[in-house]
């Protein structure tokens, strides 16, 4: 794994990791791995042994996440910033088209860019991701400025990562990944998600894509992800038995094998 970083505005950097364990004759295609809210690309470890050695898999830290340059608290979030940020890495990397996986409000990203973007989208793999904002989100904001980032992300985990993750697991998760978060960052993104609503994107989207979701998120039912997944004229479900609302986190290795099938078939064909 190499890290890399790049200015993609003036005093913002995005820093991505890189695995590559293709064959450097075959001109393997690239996987663009897009993270969620108080995450990075650290979220992504357990899928990289399934993906690495059929592509180039480039995981990124989002504008204030991660290694990537933190944002002010009075930053505006928009989703066309975001997407400009995600071309701006396709570009970086050499690429004219990339796959897309993205989990939770990730997840909405991708799906938004192979809507607004579909020259730069070859597939789109997006994990409980959100068409609307789920109820709940601005109490997130009075809680971490109450009690701080770690404090909420313990508070959380049952959910995020479901009944069966390990202490081990859950530790790991609330110290180096969502306690890792600047309160910063956080303070503005979570004045941008309870707004999201991509559900008019959803028709627009005319790559192939793989969705998918759990049978007991407490965030949203199967048949509500059902009634937009439906829409997408050429896409696939997949419902994970589990009562994690972050299944990318949660089963990274179900998910991770699941998506190696669909792009094989994808590229099959």
């Amino acid at each position: 794994m190499s890290y890399q970083r790049f200015e993609v505005e003036s005093g913002i950097e995005l820093n991505i990791a890189i695995d590559d364990c293709t064959d450097p004759w075959a001109g393997a295609e690239t996987v663009l791995m897009v993270h969620g809210l108080a995450e990075s690309g650290e979220a992504w470890r357990g899928w990289v042994p399934h993906l690495a050695r059929q592509y180039r898999v480039a995981r990124i830290d989002l504008r204030g996440y991660g290694r990537s340059t933190p944002m002010l608290a009075d930053y505006v979030w928009t989703m066309e910033r975001l997407l400009d940020d995600l071309a701006a890495v396709i570009k970086y990397l050499g690429c004219s088209k990339v796959h897309l996986i993205g989990a939770k409000s990730g997840g909405s990203m991708v799906l938004t860019m192979a809507a607004r973007k579909p020259e730069l989208v070859r597939s789109v793999i997006a994990v409980t991701p959100p068409v609307v904002a789920a109820a709940g989100t601005t109490d997130w904001l009075v809680q971490i400025e109450a009690e701080g980032v770690e404090a909420w992300a313990k508070s959380t985990m049952a959910g995020r990562l479901g009944s069966k993750a390990s202490p081990e697991e859950v530790a790991y998760w609330i110290k180096n990944i969502q306690g890792k978060t600047p309160l910063s960052t956080l303070q503005g993104y979570l004045r941008w998600v309870p707004g999201l609503d991509i559900r008019a994107e959803v028709p627009g989207i005319l790559c192939p894509s793989l969705i998918i979701t759990t049978t007991g998120s407490g965030l949203r039912t199967v048949d509500s992800v059902k009634a937009w997944q439906q829409k997408l004229a050429r896409s696939e479900l997949l419902v994970i038995d589990g009562d994690a609302w972050h299944a990318a986190g949660a089963y990274p290795d179900v998910c991770a094998k699941a998506a190696a099938e669909f792009l094989s078939r994808l590229n099959a064909n």
